[in-house]
């Protein structure tokens, strides 16, 4: 499964839990899709989910994560004691 089709499969998962979603429209943009599953990851109401979503969500994410670096602490300064400021470049 490429990485387009994991993130349809997660959209339409999700988009279908929900009599309210089922009939939202999937955009043609890649980042506009991108955006939508956020968008529903994050206003699903916690309750159990198959475990076909879980591994292919794992999967999708584990790629995603392959093309961003992963930031240290010690390569951060401090802005006080104990506080640590991130931001995306």
């Amino acid at each position: 499964m490429t990485q387009q089709e994991r993130l349809l499969y997660l959209i339409e998962y999700l988009k279908n839990e929900s009599i309210e979603w089922n009939g939202l429209e999937i955009p043609e943009n890649e980042t506009e899709q991108k955006r939508l599953l956020r968008s529903l990851m994050n206003i699903r109401s916690p309750k159990a989910i198959s475990e076909k979503f879980l591994n292919i969500q794992d999967e999708y994410l584990k790629e995603k994560q392959k093309h961003k670096k992963i930031v240290s602490l010690a390569e951060l300064s401090p802005v006080r004691e104990g506080i640590y400021l991130w931001q995306r470049e």
